[in-house]
């Protein structure tokens, strides 16, 4: 029999994080469904309300106060369920089985929301990389590229005809800044202020507004791009520093048009799975890592503890790395 481990974190004082209007929320999903399926009432509806709480907990422990229905987390739920699944992975040590049924728990809730008319779309139905059964097995894996790696797809994406200069504008300020995928589709020139390298009042989850901040190589590289659309593009005007043509009209960069830029990115380095979530891990663990200052790295992530991003963003130490550390530190106390 195969070994399973058991990782107790869903604790009574976890519940402090349940947003109550999220929870009266899922009791309505609940009682419209029991009372339909009144022989499952105390099977399968309460261990996928477990499940639910439990993914209540820990949303409220990483997001705070958002909302189920809150533009928040639909317009970020991917990232928002990719993280989960990367914790029950990671932290939980859960099973695909059990992942399965947990993503199960809350798509379903959805579902039932869109059939009552409460909100127009499922946040991730069909956008969501669900691990398969049997052989088939497909997780969502984390990475964190390293500086060489980051210098590579710069020089790449700097040098090649492939790639425009939207591409190496997405990559520089997305790295820069960390922010979420939903911030990066917010960048409004109405909202850019060039003196002092940032995009003020940017909106990025459950209301909260944030400054997307860039460095001086993405900077030059907007104001060449700014020009562009002033002399070879006719005077644009779209408010939108990222942009796509569609059916021959200029239109802000889409979620799709992204996550596509992203993995292109990442295939560069030979990772054909990178995504958005991971180019903010990136980002957080080499400030962490260059720094030692896990402070420093929860402010630009605007993590409300430091556990989250030392949990979530930070690239786990090996076995040797550790030992190495130790053994540094041995030698300079022996010294």
């Amino acid at each position: 029999m195969a070994h399973v481990t058991k990782v107790k974190y869903f604790t009574k004082d976890k519940e402090k994080y349940i947003n109550p209007d999220n929870w009266k929320k899922y009791q309505k999903y609940l009682q419209s469904n029991i009372i339909k399926n009144q022989d499952v009432k105390d099977t399968t509806y309460k261990r996928y309300t477990g499940l639910f709480r439990h993914f209540l907990m820990w949303l409220g422990e990483n997001y705070g106060d958002i909302g189920l229905y809150s533009d928040e987390f639909m317009d970020n739920a991917v990232d928002i369920m990719e993280g989960y699944i990367l914790f029950c992975q990671e932290t939980l040590k859960n099973h695909k089985k059990i992942i399965n049924m947990k993503i199960s728990a809350v798509s379903s809730f959805y579902i039932w929301s869109m059939k009552r008319g409460l909100i127009k779309f499922h946040p991730f139905d069909g956008k969501l990389d669900r691990m398969k059964k049997a052989n088939e097995e497909k997780v969502i894996n984390s990475y964190f590229l390293t500086e060489d790696q980051v210098q590579t797809i710069r020089r790449e994406l700097s040098e090649n005809d492939a790639y425009t200069i939207q591409d190496q504008i997405l990559f520089e300020v997305s790295f820069d800044s960390a922010n979420r995928i939903g911030a990066l589709l917010r960048l409004q020139l109405s909202k850019l202020d060039l003196d002092h390298n940032m995009f003020n009042d940017i909106r990025e989850k459950e209301g909260y507004r944030t400054q997307v901040v860039f460095g001086d190589t993405a900077k030059e590289l907007i104001e060449e791009w700014l020009e562009m659309r002033k002399n070879d593009y006719d005077n644009l005007q779209v408010d939108s520093l990222l942009i796509v043509k569609y059916k021959g009209e200029w239109k802000p960069m889409g979620e799709d048009a992204i996550r596509n830029r992203m993995r292109k990115f990442g295939l560069i380095v030979g990772i054909p799975d990178y995504r958005p979530h991971c180019q903010r891990k990136t980002r957080l663990n080499l400030v962490y890592e260059e720094t030692g200052d896990l402070a420093l790295a929860a402010e630009l992530a605007n993590h409300k503890s430091t556990e989250t991003t030392r949990s979530f963003y930070c690239r786990p130490k090996t076995k040797a790395e550790v030992m190495e550390k130790i053994n540094a530190l041995r030698n300079e106390k022996q010294a």
